[in-house]
């Protein structure tokens, strides 16, 4: 077996040698220069940062294109205010209508490269991007959580004629890889989607509620009862898909749910 680190070196030597295609602007480019000084970085630098994550995927000028999420910022749904003053509050949605997570929080906003990326993951169906964004959402998780504090990962589910048509979940392939404590499980099935619904792009917040109730049962009973479970999908846009799951697994008696996401749209 290849020791990772000899897998990596091969891997920066292989992206300094031959060009790689901008997933973002379509450009031939080379993500290293070659030197030993490079390669040694591209090493240290592997799984940290969206720019360093997409540096086999994007060209410079377009993975420097990203925003991350950043205070203030709602300290239940994690919506970005626009304001760049002041501490982190409650919006007015949570303050209105509260829902039933806890606390939701994403890597980064729903723009430019980053969007670009999870495009070319769920709707191209590049799934070697996958490893990288993976690597940016528990970045992300480790940010925000202590291992101890989530007992069961769970992907946001498809319908299964969408799983059909798409052949993978997409918020599946994010965690799959992840490294977690013992006692801290993946449960890629824990929910089940048991009606297909109307896509949500273009529905206000109303509708997509409308949209979305109701459309999501837990598929073992009990399997998350007392248990704090984390939500993982690709992005928050208005929270009302991510309410639902978890409004089922509240009712499935969950002890707290919370929500993961790679993008917040703003």
């Amino acid at each position: 077996m290849v020791p990772v680190a000899v897998k990596r070196l091969l891997h920066c030597m292989g992206g300094a040698l031959f060009p790689a295609k901008c997933v973002g602007c379509g450009r031939l480019f080379h993500h290293n220069a070659g030197t030993p000084e490079s390669i040694n970085a591209c090493i240290k630098a592997h799984a940290t940062g969206f720019a360093h994550a997409m540096a086999p995927h994007f060209c410079p000028n377009c993975r420097g294109q990203w925003t991350p999420v950043k205070s203030p910022l709602c300290f239940r749904c994690g919506l970005v205010f626009k304001s760049r003053e002041g501490e982190d509050h409650l919006c007015g949605r949570c303050l209105d209508r509260p829902g039933a997570f806890t606390r939701a929080r994403a890597a980064g906003i729903y723009a430019d490269a980053l969007q670009t990326a999870i495009h070319a993951l769920k709707f191209k169906g590049k799934v070697g991007l996958a490893g990288p964004l993976g690597r940016l959402l528990y970045d992300t998780f480790q940010q925000y959580w202590l291992p101890n504090e989530i007992d069961m990962v769970a992907p946001i589910p498809l319908h299964r004629r969408r799983f059909r048509q798409r052949g993978f979940n997409q918020a599946y392939l994010l965690v799959k890889r992840w490294t977690l404590p013992s006692e801290t499980v993946i449960d890629r099935d824990l929910l089940v989607r048991t009606r297909a619904t109307a896509p949500q792009t273009g529905l206000d917040r109303r509708q997509r509620r409308i949209n979305i109730n109701n459309a999501f049962l837990a598929n073992r009973p009990g399997q998350s009862a007392g248990k704090r479970v984390l939500l993982v999908d690709d992005v928050l846009t208005t929270g009302a898909t991510a309410d639902a799951c978890a409004s089922a697994l509240i009712r499935d008696g969950a002890k707290r749910v919370d929500v993961l996401t790679l993008a917040r749209a703003l």
